[in-house]
C-alpha cells in the first residue's frame, strides 16, 4: 500500500507525544495513519518542506524523490518570475506610543528560558500597532511611487 500525502508539510507530524496542561497525551495525524497503515510506504508532497524540531518533512518521509524548484517552474512557464525587494522597517519605538498591553508584556518575564522571552518580546514589538501602522504608510508609499 502506498499513502501519497498532499500539503504533506500541513498534517504529517505529530508522530511523537504531546502533553497538555491538564495531563492528556495527544499525537498528531500522522501517528494514527500509521498506526492505521503499519506496512504502508508514505510518500509526501509539498511545496513549502518543513525543518524544525518538532516537524521535519524529511525525517517524516525521508529524501526527496525529485525538487522542483522556482527556477524550473519559470522555465517551464508554469509560474511567472518572482522579483524580490527587501524593505527594512526598523523596530524604532517611542514607549509613549506602544499600548499598555505591550508595554506590561515586555516588562514581565516570560519564562526561565530567555531565549524564549527575547523573541516573544521581539515579536511583541514587531506587531505592535504602532509599528504596524509604520509598516502600512510605507509600503503604501512605496506602491504609490513604484514604477513597478
Amino acid at each position: 500500500m502506498i499513502v501519497m500525502a498532499d500539503e504533506a508539510h500541513r498534517t504529517q507530524y505529530g508522530l511523537g507525544a504531546k502533553y497538555s496542561k491538564d495531563g492528556e497525551t495527544k499525537y498528531g495525524y500522522a501517528k494514527y495513519l500509521r498506526d492505521a497503515l503499519p506496512n504502508a510506504s508514505y510518500i509526501g508532497f509539498t511545496g513549502t518542506p518543513i525543518d524544525m524540531s518538532d516537524k521535519s518533512t524529511k525525517a517524516v518521509f525521508g529524501d526527496y524523490i525529485d525538487v522542483y524548484d522556482m527556477t524550473r517552474a519559470v522555465e517551464d512557464h508554469a509560474t511567472v518570475k518572482i522579483y524580490y525587494e527587501s524593505h527594512v522597517i526598523p523596530l524604532d519605538w517611542d514607549k509613549a506610543e506602544l499600548t499598555e498591553e505591550v508595554i506590561e508584556f515586555l516588562d514581565n518575564d516570560l519564562d526561565e528560558n530567555p531565549d524564549t522571552a527575547k523573541y516573544a518580546r521581539l515579536e511583541a514589538l514587531a506587531g505592535s500597532a504602532p509599528r504596524v501602522k509604520k509598516l502600512a504608510e510605507h509600503f503604501v508609499e512605496h506602491f504609490e511611487t513604484s514604477k513597478g
